[in-house]
């Protein structure tokens, strides 16, 4: 999509989602408060983080209107399909950085570019699990593509819409993103969406621009006994591939030039090369439940069935008795088994109209909740009133998850280069002078699971789950002339996992998950997966310490990019490379604006890319390198370790943020990592005119300097450097300057990014030989509105 058409773009985005917010659907109740996003294997949510503010829509200051203004939001997991509450995002605190793509803590290294692909510098953060994981080409792209996980189901009172706009720079160079979210309900069960994420970074320098579309269409259906959840998802990314500067003394030392560059005249290696990734997914997960409805007092005692007639009333000898007239809907006691009775009120003339509230696990309105009087009518309306609750049980469930994805990738390079003369690639496997690699993979996911829930009477202490999967992967090759080269460019793949699940979610101090899975391909035996988690809270006085605990000890077969890939500048058959037993233990312990984090873990036969340089001299005297790259394996195993102090402060309007991590690794070749990696966030919090919250603050990333991975645009992915020919990059901050706002339904920031920048001073590189943006003026609106 080109330049000029992102502003009309904008325009008619904005007059669709307004007109579409004229239709005015069934109610729902009020959703939850806090926002709580989900992390790690056990699907808990994150409260390990103090310092990360939480806000759900309930808590935004909103114009008064007459139009119900709720909306409840949650998460599903992404195998077994379970309900995570959370909140919707309206946080106003640091959104000037929602849109950085080196993430909100400034973690990632990045190439320089919004949406331009990334590899985080905590290891917890990188690596891809060979067994969900197979189109690696997309986990560079993890800021703009979301797993599945992520994706926010809603079920809303009124229509609801968020636009979202962040800009910088101009039509030349600058960056613009645009993301729109519509929620919408069809009566109290049936939920449904759309999201809409464009981004369009021009970049900087030279031929760095990128394209990115995310469109998803969502749906939610829930009742008591079933429950469904699918979406479909279009994405396209188009980055245009530099290859990087042609020197680094161009940013770090210009004045060895007799002439001053800007950033968009800077020679680059690459400067007609494209990677694009598509995709189309589907994803859709729904449960049966059989169970029972029981109901509660006000207190949440349980009541026996023999004992409602009672409340209401009426004497046992005549409960069978009733006329369906007695009861408010009509029914008659008699009549209905129990597990079956609605909600009743026993007539009488100072009965007041009955009142509904929350489920009190999934926030939804519940079967039978009512205001129920006896027929004393000489008893005063606060003694004779009860409320009853009626619940639904699962007993058992049914589940089926299935996933369907079609994602493709395309590398071009209409450059004339070729083995014969000096240029970028050092590697020829195809003829030719320019490059059309193309290759497609399909994957058909099936899951079915049953459950046996936990807390359906008093001895069922925890649940069990015991699933089957299956996986069908279809993989294929596309490039000119390569049907000559290799006899076979399709291929397909198999694979079989069986296992089960112990988990406990119900208790309040202690709760826990704990799978294990074994995975074959019917040729391919040895693939294992244990992983768990558990969260455990210590009261202390009137608030509580937390301590969480999450691991997972797997054995990966190789995913099928490494073992095999057919391009012209590429090209690698590997099926002698051994498992990789991948083993993690991680431990949080957090109290109020506090929390420690240890990490720990261990690689056997580490599977990684390695980058290989050969140098020839270039224009002007200046080297210049040939690059190539292909998978390796390491032979011994290599141990990491991550401590990580999150603390959050305050004093009045002061507040101060800071996130500071020391890593060590006993491989610093294959598995680099920087020594500390940290960030820091001080800013004023305070309201003009009572109405305007404001944050006036500054921010600073900074890591020390390392051997990071550099990044290669055959494969898009990032690579191990060349062992003779390195550059190391960090001990250089970048700091960011903000205004940050938030009135009624409206935020936006005014930012100064990088206001540190100072031409030929310091080092401003994330990844070798790609340099960061200079001192930019950003800027950033989201508005939400309800109808």
């Amino acid at each position: 999509m080109h330049t000029h058409t992102l502003r009309p773009l904008f325009l008619s985005l904005l007059l669709l989602l307004s007109f579409g917010t004229t239709a005015s659907f069934a109610q729902l109740v009020k959703g939850t408060g806090g926002f709580t996003p989900l992390r790690g294997t056990g699907g808990f949510p994150d409260n390990n983080d103090p310092t990360a503010q939480r806000s759900g829509f309930a808590s935004d200051s909103t114009e008064t209107t007459g139009v119900p203004e709720s909306i409840y939001a949650w998460h599903v997991d992404s195998r077994f399909g379970d309900i995570r509450p959370t909140g919707y995002d309206t946080i106003p605190h640091a959104f000037q950085r929602t849109n950085f793509t080196e993430g909100m803590w400034g973690e990632y290294n990045t190439t320089g570019n919004l949406g331009a692909p990334r590899i985080a510098r905590l290891f917890e953060l990188q690596g891809a699990n060979m067994q969900t994981d197979p189109f690696l080409f997309k986990l560079p792209y993890d800021y703009f593509l979301q797993p599945a996980d992520s994706l926010l189901f809603t079920n809303t009172k009124s229509p609801f819409t968020t636009l979202t706009y962040h800009s910088c720079g101009n039509k030349t160079n600058g960056e613009d993103r645009l993301i729109g979210r519509f929620a919408v309900n069809v009566g109290k069960r049936l939920g449904m969406g759309f999201n809409v994420d464009y981004l369009y970074g021009r970049g900087y320098y030279n031929a760095q621009s990128t394209a990115d579309l995310n469109a998803k269409f969502y749906i939610s259906y829930r009742t008591d006994q079933y429950t469904l959840h699918a979406y479909a998802a279009h994405t396209y990314l188009k980055t245009r591939e530099n290859g990087g500067v042609e020197s680094d003394d161009y940013v770090t030392r210009p004045e060895s030039y007799p002439t001053s560059y800007g950033t968009a005249d800077i020679p680059t290696n690459l400067q007609r090369a494209w990677n694009r990734i598509g995709g189309k997914d589907i994803f859709l997960t729904q449960r049966y439940s059989l169970g029972f409805h029981r109901y509660r007092d006000a207190k949440g005692k349980v009541i026996r069935r023999e004992d409602l007639p009672k409340m209401w009333g009426v004497k046992q000898s005549h409960a069978d008795s009733l006329k369906t007239d007695s009861l408010a809907n009509g029914h008659s006691l008699a009549a209905i088994p129990y597990g079956q009775l609605p909600a009743a009120t026993v007539k009488s003339a100072a009965a007041p109209a009955d009142s509904l509230a929350q489920h009190p696990a999934t926030g939804f309105i519940p079967r039978g909740v009512t205001n129920v009087r006896t027929k004393d009518e000489g008893a005063s309306a606060e003694n004779d009133s009860l409320k009853i609750t009626s619940e639904f049980v699962p007993v058992s469930s049914f589940i089926h998850t299935l996933r369907i994805n079609n994602d493709t990738r395309r590398f071009l390079v209409n450059e004339q280069t070729n083995a014969s003369a000096p240029g970028y690639f050092a590697d020829y496997y195809l003829p030719g002078d320019s490059a059309n690699d193309f290759t497609r993979h399909w994957e058909v996911d099936n899951t079915l699971a049953f459950e046996l829930h936990e807390g359906f009477n008093r001895w069922m202490k925890m649940g069990l789950r015991l699933f089957g999967r299956h996986e069908f992967n279809s993989y294929s090759f596309t490039a000119p002339y390569l049907s000559q080269a290799v006899s076979k460019t399709h291929f397909t793949e198999n694979h079989l996992t069986l296992g089960a699940q112990l988990l406990s979610e119900q208790s309040r101090y202690v709760q826990y998950h704990a799978l294990g899975s074994l995975r074959t391909s019917g040729k391919e035996w040895g693939e294992f997966n244990i992983e768990a988690d558990a969260r455990f809270l210590i009261p202390v006085r009137r608030d509580s310490i937390m301590l969480t605990l999450n691991g997972f000890f797997r054995n990966e077969s190789p995913s099928f990019y490494y073992r095999r890939y057919f391009a012209r500048n590429a090209w690698w058959t590997h099926d002698d490379f051994s498992k990789m037993l991948h083993t993690r233990i991680k431990a949080c312990l957090s109290y109020r604006q506090t929390a420690v984090t240890a990490t720990l873990e261990n690689l056997q036969n580490y599977l990684y890319f390695q980058e290989a340089l050969t140098p020839y001299a270039g224009t002007d005297g200046v080297t210049s390198y040939r690059h190539a790259i292909a998978p390796a394996q390491a032979g011994s195993n290599i141990q990491l370790l991550a401590l990580t102090l999150s603390q959050g402060l305050h004093f009045g309007i002061f507040h101060f943020d800071a996130r500071l991590t020391y890593q060590a690794t006993t491989d610093k070749v294959r598995y680099p990592l920087p020594v500390f990696t940290g960030y820091a966030n001080a800013y004023l919090r305070f309201r003009i005119a009572r109405v305007l919250r404001t944050e006036l603050g500054a921010d600073v990333t900074y890591f020390t300097r390392y051997d990071a991975p550099t990044y290669s645009p055959i494969i898009g992915s990032y690579a191990v450097q060349d062992a003779t020919y390195k550059t190391a990059v960090g001990n250089y901050p970048i700091v960011n300057a903000y205004l940050n706002f938030h009135l009624k339904r409206t935020r936006f920031y005014i930012q100064a990014s990088h206001v540190n920048y100072s031409s030929g001073s310091g080092d401003p590189f994330l990844v070798p030989h790609y340099p960061v943006n200079r001192m930019v003026i950003r800027f950033g609106l989201s508005w939400n509105f309800v109808n």
